[in-house]
């Protein structure tokens, strides 16, 4: 992600840090409230608000930067063809996630808020892990663009297997 400003991934960590704990302050609660269990522990009413505001609000930030994300990050690692099965499946979950939201809060009837809120729940437990997997991915692709360089190898071998930008008489001219 050189393309982003720095503060770029520390402000996308710390609103995916945000909704991930605003909405575990949540779920005791959406459990006792959609799926009728009895928990030990839930938020009062007024604080819940606010955390659902909060939560709300951090969703809001993480679309925003998945729309930025979409714009360089996966189109190129797409191009590329590095980390397409486990992006797309992270951004499988944050649809899902998006859709089972709206779910919990503007669906009618009994069945469908309860099912919003089980797939809400299984999704956002699962987000964390497929966020894990997606960056060991990019790991491991990284280390094979990459290479370590070995002692006695020279700098011009390593460059060659470097993604570079092409030289200047392969480029396509806007002169006409």
């Amino acid at each position: 992600m050189r393309t982003y400003p720095r503060s770029f991934a520390p402000t996308l960590h710390a609103a995916l840090l945000a909704l991930l704990a605003t909405g575990l302050l949540l779920t005791p609660g959406a459990l006792r409230m959609r799926m009728e269990w009895e928990v030990p522990w839930f938020l009062p009413s007024e604080m819940r608000v606010w955390v659902a505001a909060l939560h709300a609000l951090s969703f809001l930030l993480v679309f925003g930067f998945i729309g930025a994300l979409w714009a360089v990050h996966m189109r190129a690692g797409w191009v590329r063809r590095e980390n397409v099965a486990s992006g797309a499946l992270l951004l499988g979950a944050f649809g899902l996630l998006g859709l089972s939201g709206l779910g919990l809060y503007y669906a009618g009837g009994e069945a469908l808020p309860a099912w919003s809120a089980v797939v809400h729940l299984l999704a956002g437990g699962l987000l964390p892990l497929l966020y894990i997997g997606h960056r060991l991915g990019a790991r491991a692709a990284a280390a094979r663009a990459w290479p370590v360089r070995r002692r006695g190898v020279q700098a011009a071998a390593c460059a060659r297997t470097a993604r570079t930008a092409p030289p200047a008489s392969q480029t396509v001219s806007t002169r006409s």
